[in-house]
């Protein structure tokens, strides 16, 4: 059994459907288990980047021969037999009796900027902004490298301090900051 509790990978084609509202659930060969009502974050594969920020609402296990039109356009597909043919290219050959897992979800927040898992994992899984944001209102000093970049994600955003200063030390001053809030008590 696979347990979803922090994220869920989602294939980059299927993007703009999911974001659009057009895809709200994802069908997993075997089972998995996860909690209706529970948070996680929407990444998507083979960057890797966090899009969104998704509400489980419902998880139901059914064999494939089981699969319905509504299950399939739910996943985003006009036709059943085109969520068939994209289960096979993605498991290899499935058969009627296989099980799969139906994940429902609704988008509750969209990211306007990309967030790298790793760096999400990194930082405890939150987000990038929460990080700039209780650091610049705490008033918390760490090194002016550090200041002046997280006071950057803070005020134009993360993705106008990776284009000044690069990913690897807006990374290190994010981790350093995360540090500093743990440290100083505020997360």
């Amino acid at each position: 059994m696979v347990q979803i509790r922090r994220f869920i990978l989602i294939d980059n084609v299927y993007k703009s459907k999911i974001l659009k509202g057009k895809k709200t659930s994802t069908i997993r060969f075997g089972n998995y288990e996860a909690k209706p009502g529970s948070e996680v974050y929407l990444a998507i594969t083979p960057s890797d980047s966090v899009i969104a920020k998704i509400k489980i609402t419902d998880i139901k296990k059914k064999r494939v021969k089981e699969l319905t039109l509504e299950d399939a356009r739910k996943d985003g597909f006009k036709e059943l037999n085109e969520l068939i043919n994209a289960l096979n290219k993605i498991y290899g050959t499935l058969h009627g009796d296989d099980e799969v897992t139906i994940i429902e979800f609704d988008v509750i927040e969209k990211f306007e900027e990309a967030i790298p898992l790793k760096w999400l994992k990194a930082l405890n899984y939150r987000k990038p902004e929460e990080i700039a944001k209780l650091y610049v209102e705490n008033d918390l000093k760490e090194s002016a490298d550090v200041d002046l970049i997280i006071k950057r994600i803070y005020s134009k955003g993360l993705k106008s301090a990776v284009r000044k200063y690069g990913p690897k030390k807006v990374k290190d001053s994010l981790l350093k900051a995360y540090h500093k809030l743990y440290d100083e008590g505020k997360i």
